[in-house]
């Protein structure tokens, strides 16, 4: 939208601008893209002579459901009166210290609808240019070619990151930089108990790819502009996030989900049936859910509870064994989410705050279920509201880190290598890792805030 105002009815403030006309729009200072004068024709003779001169200011508007949108104002008057205003407004903006100079750029051209490269041309480098942001751009070629690109880059030489592709993408450029940091810290950092370092480049993500969980969770949508706003604004947060351990090692970190069992078999045969693309997430889960038979594990699960025993307790004392029986499948979000539902749709731009404040997650446990009270299950996972959570099939807990033992992996070692082999297989985020003799845990405790970008957080970088 753009509509034009007087000069006259243009307010400037320390913080923020306000335009008292009919629309009567106050806009805060850190909500300005940018700010230039222009020139148009103020008729078509006069036009033949001379122009008349007006500014620009583009700013961010917050809309419903969490999107935002450029608009722009133009501000008419004199030359000399528009050219003052401009001063003043770059002069205040040049204040925001938060606000992103300089940018990595790291784009997967081939994850999702494969429109990473338009996006990003078309819809994001226009808005990052506006706000005279410099990028320094990187495509990756071929698969796991991220990991090569940001090994190599230099992040001391920008003020944050921007991936632009899936939650895969994003998590491969995760394992990297904050398996380097606990390297440059010289941690152990394949101990669980380890407190971990915080990731102190901030991380933007363009929701373009396949899974775009994460980017859900930072923006509230998946929205392009949205993303690019929230970028070029440059407020950022801290945000929870998984380690899984195994065979004595820290294997992945974890934005979004860690699963075994029914997840693992349906995200292992997805990647098999890629021919089917984007339909494969909607053809496999009922294919699985409603023909194919379920393995059951025996699990042996303990946990870090949500409340200690006592106030001298913290989060590294000992585990209590939980009774879960078998299951189907065993999966844990990075979120709060129990404790954040509601009976309408799942609000989780607030559940990534309040999880973030208290460094809880949920664990879920698939007990044996029909195939049709199985499917009502897992479509509930489409809201996350709270009925989903007060179903006799799903044992929910809040938990602060967890263990998983699979016994049944080395019997079937012999019998049948295939369902030893799934038994070992994690799925992580949509990705498929290595576990070691059907044993991994989880932490994702109050020391292990790993910064992501996202909303806020008292930093001076994007």
């Amino acid at each position: 939208m753009v509509f034009k105002v007087d000069v006259e009815f243009f307010v400037l403030e320390k913080e923020r601008l306000r335009i008292s006309d009919r629309n009567n729009i106050c806009v805060e200072i850190c909500d300005v893209i940018d700010c230039h004068l222009s020139e148009e024709p103020a008729g078509f003779l006069s036009g033949l002579f001379w122009s008349s001169p007006y500014l620009v200011v583009r700013y961010i508007s917050k809309g419903k459901n969490y999107k935002w949108t450029a608009e722009t104002v133009q501000v008419t008057g004199s030359k000399e009166e528009c050219e003052a205003l401009q001063d003043k407004i770059n002069e205040n903006l040049g204040q925001v210290n938060q606000r992103p100079k300089k940018l990595g750029v790291f784009i997967n051209p081939i994850g999702g609808s494969q429109n990473s490269l338009d996006v990003y041309s078309k819809v994001v480098y226009p808005l990052f240019k506006a706000a005279n942001i410099k990028c320094d751009v990187n495509v990756s070629e071929r698969p796991k070619h991220m990991i090569d690109l940001i090994n190599c880059f230099d992040t001391a030489s920008v003020d944050g990151l921007v991936i632009v592709g899936g939650d895969g993408s994003l998590l491969e450029v995760l394992n990297c930089l904050l398996t380097q940091a606990q390297k440059e810290a010289g941690l152990d950092y394949d101990q669980p108990t380890c407190k971990l370092k915080h990731l102190e480049i901030p991380i933007g993500i363009i929701p373009t790819g396949t899974g775009n969980g994460a980017a859900n969770f930072l923006y509230g949508t998946l929205d392009y502009v949205t993303a690019a706003l929230h970028i070029i604004r440059g407020e950022t947060n801290e945000n929870n996030i998984q380690a899984v351990y195994s065979g004595g090692k820290l294997m992945s970190f974890s934005l979004i989900a860690v699963a075994c069992g029914f997840f693992t078999d349906m995200m292992y045969e997805m990647d098999r049936q890629r021919w089917l693309k984007k339909a494969r997430y909607a053809v496999v889960p009922f294919y699985m859910g409603l023909f194919k038979k379920k393995r059951l594990l025996n699990v042996k699960l303990s946990i870090i509870p949500e409340k200690l025993s006592s106030e001298t307790d913290d989060v590294e004392g000992t585990m209590e064994e939980m009774e879960v029986g078998q299951v189907s499948s065993v999966i844990s979000f990075s979120g709060d989410l129990f404790n954040n539902a509601t009976d309408s749709t799942m609000d989780f731009v607030k559940m990534s705050q309040s999880t973030r404040k208290t460094g809880l997650f949920t664990l879920l446990a698939f007990k044996e279920s029909s195939r049709l009270e199985f499917l009502s299950c897992f479509m509930g996972f489409l809201t996350m509201t709270r009925s989903l959570f007060q179903k006799d099939c799903i044992s929910t807990h809040t938990v602060r880190g967890y263990k998983v033992k699979l016994p049944g992996c080395i019997e079937n070692l012999d019998q049948d290598p295939s369902i030893a082999r799934m038994n070992n297989l994690l799925d992580v985020d949509g990705e498929m890792i290595d576990i070691y003799e059907g044993e991994f845990e989880v932490r994702s405790d109050g020391n292990k805030w790993l910064g992501v970008a996202g909303l806020r957080q008292s930093s001076n970088k994007m």
